[in-house]
């Protein structure tokens, strides 16, 4: 199947059941509870740029023709309000190109206003002139000319609704990749019981709406959905904002409807404003924790590891390996000291570039030998440490001869020019807690075992109080 082929298949397919999900939650003759198919487009569209091609719109027009036609409207109704809708989504997308609108960037600056802003006062404003002016005047309409406005107003709020509920879902949705991601990690972590206490008083506002429905119940999730929004990830916080939208929209509906038609007409323009506004506070203020939470990440972990070759600052290194050393368990363990030979001499002769891109290549080469849990840092110009956990001498042994070996024979090319051959002295300090000793006497014991390898020659693994290990070490 094409390109145009699938993208046909896919939009009709999601649009047409989105239709028939509206078609079935109109309240009054032809009013629309619920009316996800233009939003869901448009987020499609954006997400998937692939499907955004002449196969993927002539799909969706096909589907919101169908879903009307095959449930009881009239060709010309049917055809006016198919063009109110695609109008809606095509205007949405052309202001967003023309503005250069990135979806990708939704949970970063404005970006987020600037495309709701865009659909509310583009899009949503576009689909509902054109209905207004146009759906009036064909047979079978349920618009009437006379109500102008009243018309315009639930048309433009209806899908400013929608909008707000469906185009977060869709954008934050995680892909398959970060799903697998997000469950390994869950399984590693441990949250308190504190975590669900935001989902409960969620639930419990909600069925507040429904017992003490009314004007004011627009109102009783506000606390719950802020409380939602600092403690969850953003998809988390679109999926509650839906389900408690929704749920407040049919309970505010339920209680102006039982009262009469006119009531629920004449309410419900403020009641969707007020909905949206609802809706969009939480998401915004999840999106700026959000933003500040990446940004203490990034801080915390450029100023624990070196901005050149990503491996710890000696500060962190040494934070980390006496936390480790304190809960060790008279675990084994080895530290392990390296130096580039003859870095000074590459520097004077190949400059400072070249020697920066030096560094890069040897600590990729040691981080790509190392297990997770292992600690690995930059402690001088040239001079790097590891911490080797849980480990017997002979492993410890095997591991620094093969971070050697690879070295040796790992040229790294600079400007085209001949492969540059680097090498690397290892010094080693196996400690197995037959004495007490401190992070710093073990570093210093390496540090000797490491002069002593320079001493034999360089390109050398050698362990503190034993013989130097030949470059024929078998791993």
């Amino acid at each position: 199947m094409t390109q145009q082929g699938k993208a046909f298949a896919i939009i009709a397919i999601t649009v047409f059941l989105c239709c028939l999900l509206g078609i079935l939650t109109r309240p009054l003759s032809f009013l629309a509870f619920f009316w996800p198919a233009n939003a869901a487009l448009l987020a499609i569209f954006l997400r998937f740029p692939q499907l955004n091609n002449a196969g993927g719109w002539i799909g969706a027009f096909t589907a919101y023709m169908t879903a009307d036609l095959l449930t009881g409207n009239g060709f010309d109704l049917t055809f006016f309000l198919s063009l109110s809708n695609l109008l809606n989504v095509s205007v949405s997308l052309f202001f967003i190109n023309y503005f250069q609108i990135n979806y990708r960037n939704y949970n970063k600056g404005f970006t987020f206003l600037y495309l709701f802003a865009i659909c509310a006062f583009a899009g949503c404003l576009a689909g509902a002139a054109f209905a207004v002016f146009t759906i009036p005047h064909v047979p079978n309409t349920f618009m009437s000319a006379d109500r102008f406005w009243i018309d315009f107003g639930m048309w433009w709020t209806g899908e400013l609704v929608n909008a707000i509920l469906i185009i977060p879902l869709i954008l934050s949705m995680p892909t398959l990749s970060e799903l697998k991601l997000a469950f390994h990690e869950r399984r590693h972590k441990q949250y308190p019981l504190s975590h669900i206490f935001p989902l409960i008083a969620i639930f419990i506002c909600v069925l507040m709406t429904y017992f003490l429905a009314g004007p004011g119940a627009l109102l009783y999730p506000l606390a719950a959905l802020i409380w939602a929004a600092l403690t969850y990830r953003l998809f988390s916080v679109a999926v509650i904002n839906f389900a408690v939208l929704l749920a407040t929209y049919h309970s505010l509906n339920q209680f102006y409807l039982s009262e009469s038609s006119s009531a629920y007409l004449s309410t419900s323009i403020s009641v969707r404003i007020g909905l949206f506004m609802l809706s969009l506070a939480p998401l915004i203020l999840c999106i700026i924790s959000q933003n500040r939470h990446e940004l203490f990440k990034q801080v915390l972990y450029l100023a624990n590891h070196d901005s050149l070759t990503l491996a710890m600052t000696r500060r962190y290194f040494f934070q980390q390996s006496e936390l480790l050393m304190q809960n060790a368990k008279r675990h084994p363990f080895s530290i392990i000291m390296l130096d580039i030979d003859h870095f000074k001499n590459l520097n004077d002769q190949h400059g400072h570039y070249a020697g920066d891109l030096v560094l890069q290549h040897f600590a990729r080469i040691v981080q790509h030998n190392l297990r997770n849990n292992d600690l690995f840092a930059r402690i001088g110009g040239e001079e790097f440490v590891i911490f080797l956990q849980n480990v017997q001498l002979q492993e410890a042994r095997a591991i620094a001869e093969r971070i050697r070996a690879i070295t040796e024979n790992s040229p790294i090319s600079i400007h085209n020019k001949a492969p540059l051959h680097i090498t690397v002295s290892i010094g080693i300090m196996h400690h197995n807690f037959t004495e007490q000793k401190t992070l710093q006497n073990l570093i210093n014991n390496a540090d000797n075992a490491l002069y002593q390898a320079k001493k034999q020659g360089r390109n050398q693994v050698a362990s503190f109080n034993s013989p130097v290990f030949s470059s024929a070490i078998q791993l």
